[in-house]
């Protein structure tokens, strides 16, 4: 964990009250505060009301301050029993004694149950002629073991603290196909305000219990934090086999964020390397998955996806040749936004790959983004598949000098240089490594739906979309090398297949998607198949089918709850009944025999 984390953590556990308890001492492991050497003595206070003594107060310089817990070491759940004395010397009634910032008595015990490993620190403070002179002693409960399940919900005391704890617990703490640290969010709203650079090490999921996970009809738990915090991001993932899903991470930045104080980022996965020597490569990365989550008002990027930067020599742990080894998979990611830079969805850096599909975007300055190392020397380009997502209208807004009157494409890789006139753009050179863009559907018409800042080092390819733009060049765009001319020695592969200026807004479905008897908004885009909740108001993917609306119909055809999507034309046998139907919108096509479903 980073030091500037740890500072964090400790000052809101120093802040945590605690109701006393019985004032009897019980037996403990004593921890006596030291006179200060001089260098760390309190400031001189006068003896007398005027004159010129400056001899140091000797209610702090001869106090004894004794601070205890028993036992030391506890698993979560486990109380410990904390004890303190502070014996002063004769006159020294105007001293104030604090434990964890509550004031308490100068001797007494309680019964603490942390929620993680928490020190508790005793301050012995004296205020004489406006002066303030302080001493103190700590004693720390550990919290050594956690249930790999832990589940918090509104009953959890502070389920902020732990929530932290059994992420960083030791448990499981390798990468395992057997043992997984599980902590579980059901309804629960948390303020994580204060917090940054929380690391989540190697299998460790943080989920919502299915009965409370976001869906259809429930938003799901919910984390938020309402503090800038420049682009220091909430949770690290630098393990393996990690998992994200079902609850909604809300950021501080409601509005279009301005400035280098507000490039906060929601989740960062930033595995790091071997280790300094250059020969020695950690293992590729095998599974992170953020999914079904709502993420929102992060203005820097709600998800980064960063590889290692240690060895410029040698390809990094994410691959293109291992495409799923990260995977961001039906969110809903909207309202990222920064003026003049960021303001990214999915953000991919370093070296780094993932699989981005399924997600609904909207409201963000780039949808997707990808950037590239800076270093001529490194061996490592950035790359992506974007496949089956949806992007709607909204966003793209760039500003500058002039105001936020510009609009920027909505999926975007940057290059490696830039051209002469500017040194912050990076417009040309190299972009990337390989970019797959297959089965998107893009509504956003205010800017580019893509754009490639360069000739990538492998290729760029556009497959099977459906672009409301009314051609490819509306569409798509890209630079080359830098200099005059363009200079593109590898051009976007547009597949012939891609299909402009269409708007399947224009004729909806109606059914009940989800079987609980509200009608839902079906829409066919001619790729993929997605379903509207009139109670979330958001989108949902349903399949990856070509058929659009004129092609299918509508209905509950096989006796259950559900809608199902059957082809257009009838069974002869039973006219009411199709022939051919995907079971629910979900499934694959099958024969829908009649006589079974009379």
């Amino acid at each position: 964990m980073p030091k500037s984390a740890f500072t964090v953590i400790l000052l809101v556990l120093l802040a945590a009250p605690y109701a006393p308890q019985a004032d009897t001492v019980a037996p403990l492991a004593q921890v006596t505060a030291p006179a200060p050497p001089p260098a760390s003595a309190p400031a001189p206070l006068p003896k007398g009301g005027g004159g010129g003594d400056t001899e140091p107060s000797r209610c702090l310089s001869d106090a004894t301050i004794q601070v205890g817990a028993n036992p030391a070491n506890v698993q979560f759940g486990q109380a410990s029993r904390l004890s303190w004395s502070v014996r002063l010397p004769d006159g020294c009634g105007a001293v104030q004694v604090r434990l964890n910032g509550q004031v308490v008595t100068t001797s007494g015990n309680r019964t603490v149950t942390p929620p993680r490993s928490t020190t508790f620190t005793v301050v012995v403070t004296e205020t004489r002629l406006g002066q303030v002179a302080q001493r103190s002693a700590s004693a720390e409960v550990n919290v050594v073991g956690y249930p790999t399940r832990v589940v918090i919900d509104s009953s959890t005391p502070d389920p902020v603290g732990v929530l932290i704890g059994a992420l960083g617990s030791s448990n499981c703490t390798q990468v395992s196909d057997t043992c997984v640290q599980v902590v579980e969010l059901c309804n629960v709203d948390l303020d994580f305000t204060g917090q940054s650079w929380i690391e989540v090490g190697a299998n460790r999921w943080l989920i919502a219990s299915p009965a409370c996970a976001r869906g259809p009809r429930s938003l799901g738990p919910r984390i938020v934090v309402t503090d800038h915090r420049a682009s220091a991001a909430l949770f690290v993932i630098t393990g393996d086999k990690v998992r994200f899903s079902g609850f909604r991470l809300e950021g501080p930045t409601r509005g279009i964020g301005m400035g280098e104080d507000t490039t906060e980022r929601g989740i960062l996965i930033s595995p790091p390397s071997g280790g300094a020597d250059t020969k020695q490569t950690a293992p590729a990365i095998q599974s992170i998955a953020i999914s079904n989550m709502e993420i929102f008002y992060w203005s820097g990027a709600g998800i980064e996806v960063s590889d290692n930067v240690d060895k410029l020599t040698q390809r990094g742990r994410l691959f293109n040749t291992n495409v799923g080894a990260v995977r961001v998979a039906d969110n809903f990611i909207h309202h990222n936004r920064h003026g003049p830079g960021e303001g990214y969805g999915v953000a991919v850096s370093h070296g780094a790959y993932a699989l981005i599909e399924r997600n609904v975007f909207d409201e963000n300055r780039h949808a997707i983004t990808g950037s590239v190392s800076k270093n001529p020397d490194a061996a490592d380009y950035t790359g992506y598949t974007a496949r089956d997502n949806l992007i709607l209208s909204g966003g793209g807004v760039h500003c500058d000098l002039l105001g936020c009157w510009h609009h920027t494409q909505q999926i975007d890789m940057h290059g490696d240089q830039n051209e002469w006139y500017s040194n912050s753009n990076w417009e040309c050179g190299t972009a990337g490594e390989t970019i797959i863009n297959e089965r998107n559907t893009v509504f956003y018409t205010n800017g580019l739906a893509i754009k490639i800042r360069g000739n990538p080092a492998d290729k760029a390819v556009v497959d099977g979309n459906v672009f409301k733009h009314g051609s490819p060049s509306d569409a798509i765009a890209q630079n080359g090398g830098c200099g005059f001319g363009d200079n593109i020695t590898k051009p976007v592969d547009i597949r012939p297949n891609n299909v402009f200026g269409a708007d399947p807004m224009a004729q909806l479905g109606s059914c009940d998607f989800f079987g609980d008897g509200q009608e839902d908004q079906f829409m066919a885009t001619g790729v993929t198949w997605w379903a509207l909740s009139p109670t979330t108001h958001q989108w949902r993917y349903l399949n990856t089918m070509r058929e659009r609306l004129p092609d299918v119909r509508v209905g509950k055809f096989d006796g259950d709850a559900v809608c199902d999507v059957a082809l257009g034309r009838e069974n002869p046998q039973f006219p009411a009944l199709p022939r051919t139907y995907s079971k629910s919108g979900t499934g694959p096509w099958e024969d829908f025999i009649g006589t079974k479903h009379q």
